[in-house]
Order: C-alpha cells, then structure tokens, then sequence
C-alpha cells in the first residue's frame, strides 16, 4: 500500500476530483496544494493588488501578513487568517492572477514546508503541479495527469457554470492556455512530470476510470519501469 501519493498536472486534468474521490476510497487525507496558492492570490487581491504590483518585488512584504490553515475532515477546506474562503477562491478572477503568484519563489518558499509538513503527517493524496518533484520527491506513487487543452478548459468553464458563474467558454480556454505556459516556463519548480511518474490521460477517460486505476496502482500495482507509460481510452 502506497501510503503518500502525488499527483501532478496542468490546470483542468482532473487533479482536485480524482484526488479527492481516491483518498476518500483510501481514507487518507487529501490534500489540494494549489488551494494554498490560491488563498494567497485572494489576499493579495483583496489587498488590490495586481499583476504589476507583484511584478515589483514586494511579495515578501504583502505574505507577512498571511496565515493559512486547513480545516480537518477528509476535505481540503482552507483557511486564510481564520476564514473559510474554500469557495471565495475558486473565482475567475483568482484564476487569472494565481499563476503569477505561484510563480513568485518567496510564495513558493512560504508555502513548501506548510505543505510538506501537513502531507507527511499521515498517509495522504496529495494534488499540485510540483508535488513529485518539489513537495514530495519521496512520494510513493507519482502520477501524472493530463488531457487535451479543449478538454480541460471545457471541464473548467461547466465547473464555473455549476456554482453560477457565467464566463465565455474562450475566455476560460485563454486563461488556461496562458496559465500552461506560465507554468511550465517559470524559473522556480516549474510544472513538468517526474521522471518516475505514471502518465495518466483523461481526455477520454471518466472520473471513475480515472479514480480505479490509481487505486490499482496504490495498492496492487508496482509501477516500476512505468515512466511515460500512457493510459488512453480512444
């Protein structure tokens, strides 16, 4: 039994569902790391800040104010300065901002030990863009996840339509493409697939697929010679 799983990949892969669905079937702690980031971005905006405010090196500054905690339970729920902003920071706005600050090595330096500490406190799942490779290199089981841009900027746009949000589907699709690319360019643990990862795309794939065969490999599965191995429905 694997007992610390990581699990990387590019924004609407799927991460946050199937890591959520597989450390309930588990009964280990999930962990969504981008929600941390997230909760940064929100403070920062509600301070007003924007892109070419953080483009000025003050960053240090602004997190001297920030204190984020999760809530126990089998949920990430996040905590910023003692409030619950698990959905305040799930907004288009925070999208556009929030691989700007993810980018920034003091956040990224601010954030790791939390993250680090809450992970390896007990057996976990635990979801990001540098997990196996930065947050938890030791990991048991990596898995990356993927799918077609199209794909995930559509799972994104009905996520947003279900909590009510009305955005254009080509706005989500920009975003998304811009986010990638920030991403995977930025100097400071960019996201890229760790060399012993097992490669996972979901463009054809359902959750429950998904979420079976990461379950096959957390507690059957030795994935040893796996790296670049694809799973593909056509």
């Amino acid at each position: 039994m694997k007992q610390h799983i990581a699990i990387d990949g590019p924004a609407g892969a799927g991460k946050s569902t199937v890591a959520r669905l597989l450390a309930q079937r588990l009964g280990y702690l999930y962990l969504d790391t981008g929600a941390f980031y997230r909760a940064v971005t929100l403070h920062f905006l509600e301070l007003g800040l924007g892109k070419e405010d953080l483009e000025r090196g003050e960053i240090a500054r602004f997190l001297q104010s920030v204190r984020i905690d999760i809530c126990p339970g089998g949920e990430t729920r996040i905590l910023l300065n003692g409030r619950d902003v698990s959905q305040d920071i799930r907004t288009p706005e925070v999208d556009a901002l929030v691989s700007y600050v993810a980018k920034a090595p003091e956040v990224r330096d601010f954030l790791r030990e939390v993250q680090r500490h809450i992970a390896l406190s007990r057996p976990s799942v635990v979801e990001g863009r540098d997990i196996g490779t930065v947050i938890l290199p030791e990991a048991d089981l990596k898995v990356f996840l993927t799918a077609l841009p199209e794909v995930r900027a559509r799972r994104r746009w009905q996520e947003l339509a279900l909590r009510g949000k009305k955005v254009d589907y080509k706005v989500v699709l920009k975003n998304l493409l811009e986010r990638d690319s920030i991403d995977s360019q930025r100097s400071c643990a960019p996201l890229r697939q760790a060399q012993d990862a097992v490669v996972v795309d979901t463009s054809h794939l359902t959750v429950e697929e998904v979420v079976e065969k990461l379950y096959i490999l957390a507690t059957e599965g030795n994935h040893e010679g796996s790296c670049g191995h694809l799973f593909r429905i056509l």
